[in-house]
C-alpha cells in the first residue's frame, strides 16, 4: 500500500536568484496539508531592505501527488508587499520539495527540506567542512 503524502509540518530551506541576481535566502515554512489543500506561512530574514530584520508571508496553494504549486505573498508588513508563484516535485522520500519560482518575469530555484533532514544534511556539511 502506497504511503499517504501530508506535507504538514515544519520546512527549512532556501531559494536562489538566476545568475546572482540576489542572494540566496533561507526560509523556514509551516506547511498545513488537508487532502492536498496547501496553507501556512513562511518567515526569511529581510535581506532586501531596512523596515524590519524578517520578513513573512502567507501560503496558498495545492498538492497533486508529488506535484506541489502555491503562491507565496508577503504580509506588507516590512519591505515586502507582492506575490511569488512556486512550482516544485516532492522527492520520493517525501522530505524534500524542489522547483522553480517565478515573479515578473524573474525566476529562480528553490529547495525546503522537511525539518529533521534539514538537520541532518546541516551536520553533514559542518563535519565536510571539519575536515
Amino acid at each position: 500500500m502506497a504511503k499517504k503524502i501530508d506535507l504538514s509540518g515544519l520546512w527549512l530551506g532556501r531559494y536562489s536568484y538566476p545568475a546572482g541576481a540576489g542572494p540566496t535566502t533561507a526560509f523556514m515554512a509551516r506547511l498545513v496539508d488537508a487532502g492536498g489543500s496547501l496553507s501556512g506561512e513562511i518567515v526569511e530574514p529581510n535581506l532586501i531592505g531596512l523596515g524590519s530584520e524578517s520578513l513573512e508571508a502567507f501560503i496558498r496553494g495545492s498538492r497533486h501527488g508529488r506535484a506541489v504549486d502555491f503562491t507565496k505573498t508577503y504580509d506588507g508588513a516590512s519591505d515586502c508587499a507582492h506575490s511569488i508563484d512556486y512550482v516544485g516535485r516532492l522527492s520520493g522520500d517525501g522530505n524534500t520539495i524542489s522547483g522553480v519560482w517565478s515573479m515578473d518575469g524573474l525566476d529562480g530555484t528553490f529547495e525546503m527540506y522537511r525539518e529533521a533532514v534539514w538537520e541532518e544534511a546541516e551536520g553533514v556539511e559542518a563535519e565536510v567542512v571539519a575536515l
